[in-house]
């Protein structure tokens, strides 16, 4: 099955292949002599929209909305896992000590360190989602035993009360793999699909786990629907039809009902499992699996594996996955951000130097050469996040952040400026277009 089409414009597989043409036969492209841009001083620029916070030791950030908070995932060593900071009507913290939480495992495991994964909040209700990994019983391989069913890798939290509370802990079983600090966690638009990381299948042929991509369903209410243990893991491909979020009377009801069905499947002896999909693909040969998540819709998601940027393209029977290898190679450290208008994905190695890069695509498909820029003296920590009303790439770097502009189609331009901040590795930031604002952790304030 060929690339989706729009209009009688050729697919995107078809400027793929001419891409792939023009490296073998010798045809040339202006694509294939972009140069490397260089940015060698970042000016230092104040940004009034950066809301900075004391977190120390922060790898995630997310922001709900509805329920006016942010929440912080701290790195391992750190004494609590999540901490909850309250916002008031422009976004600003406010003052007082943050909600701190530490998240459960159980009793087999109370010996080994867990830790947040990756935060999510739903765009409309206030929900926040956490994937949480826990360090396995021996050496590298997933933990097993009497442990690997009773771990829940996710957990949803109601942010609707003053402190955060649990609704729901699922996502157990050996299909998700442990022992991971990173992976890809994301939301579809429509909030019906969270990508989650680790996810495997058991090969009966090889007799080993083999490594996947794929989502947890979610219904209107925020939660997942449940299936017997039993029930095929595939689910259909086409984008959810879009649903009114209901009010917060008729999702609370909606969440109980689903709660105690769970429970009542617990009491029989006949427990659920969240709806899902999962895809094998030997583009993801390891664990984690994928770093990260940039679903662009429903039908193409693009991802980072530990070689490269990858594209997902769902409805493409033949070609589903590819890989483009980009320069420098820096296995393992790959993130990805897309570009939601422009033809653009932007791939960024961390812990490594200032160079990012852009890739263009048609229909999902990688073509030609990437653009590249590079930005002295800096190094990257986060994964980019674009900034649609003023076009640009905002990314958390070494003690600072960065302002990258982008021209109409994506690319980049050679200027970007700097605001340094309390915190020698910007891992996690997060962008609010209700408030205007991008949050920002720190070790301490001035």
């Amino acid at each position: 099955m060929s690339g989706p089409v729009t209009g009688s414009r050729p697919s995107g597989r078809f400027w793929y292949w001419l891409a792939l043409s023009g490296c073998v036969f010798g045809g040339s492209s202006t694509g294939f002599a972009a140069k490397e841009l260089r940015v060698k001083v970042l000016p230092e620029t104040p940004l009034p929209y950066v809301t900075t916070v004391t977190a120390p030791l922060a790898r995630h950030v997310a922001v709900s909305e509805p329920a006016k908070m942010m929440v912080i995932g701290h790195r391992p060593k750190h004494p609590v896992h999540l901490s909850f900071y309250r916002l008031d009507d422009q976004g600003l913290v406010i003052a007082g000590e943050p909600v701190s939480i530490m998240l459960p495992k159980p009793a087999a495991l109370v010996s080994n360190p867990n830790w947040a994964l990756g935060i999510l909040c739903h765009p409309h209700l206030p929900l926040v989602y956490v994937w949480q990994d826990v360090e396995p019983l021996t050496g590298n391989l997933p933990v097993e035993g009497p442990s690997v069913a009773e771990f829940d890798h996710l957990l949803i939290y109601s942010l609707a009360e003053p402190e955060p509370k649990l609704l729901l802990a699922t996502a157990r079983g050996p299909e998700y793999a442990s022992g991971n600090l990173v992976g890809g966690f994301a939301l579809n638009a429509a909030a019906t699909r969270l990508y989650v990381p680790s996810m495997q299948q058991f090969d009966v042929a090889t007799k080993k786990f083999v490594t996947g991509v794929g989502w947890l369903v979610l219904d209107p209410d925020g939660l997942p629907p449940f299936d017997s243990v039993d029930a095929p893991v595939e689910v259909s491909l086409a984008a959810a039809p879009a649903v009114p979020t209901p009010d917060a009377a008729t999702a609370t009801a909606a969440q109980a009902a689903k709660m105690a069905a769970i429970e009542a499947g617990k009491a029989a002896g006949k427990p659920l499992t969240p709806r899902r999909y999962l895809e094998t693909a030997w583009t993801f040969s390891v664990q984690p699996s994928p770093y990260c998540y940039a679903p662009l819709n429903d039908d193409i998601v693009f991802a980072a594996s530990h070689s490269g940027p990858t594209y997902w393209i769902l409805t493409d029977r033949l070609g589903r996955f590819g890989y483009h290898y980009v320069q420098p190679y820096v296995p393992f450290r790959y993130r990805v951000t897309a570009h939601p208008t422009a033809p653009s994905v932007y791939v960024t190695p961390v812990i490594y130097d200032g160079r990012m890069m852009r890739i263009e695509h048609a229909d999902g498909y990688f073509t030609l050469v990437p653009q590249t820029l590079l930005l002295d003296n800096i190094v990257y920590h986060s994964t980019p996040i674009l900034l649609t009303k003023t076009n640009q790439l905002v990314v958390g770097a070494n003690g600072r952040i960065c302002l990258i502009d982008l021209e109409a189609d994506g690319r980049f331009k050679a200027a970007a400026v700097q605001m340094t901040v309390n915190n020698p590795t910007v891992e996690g930031i997060a962008w609010s277009e209700k408030f205007g604002r991008l949050f920002v952790p720190v070790e301490k304030l001035p």
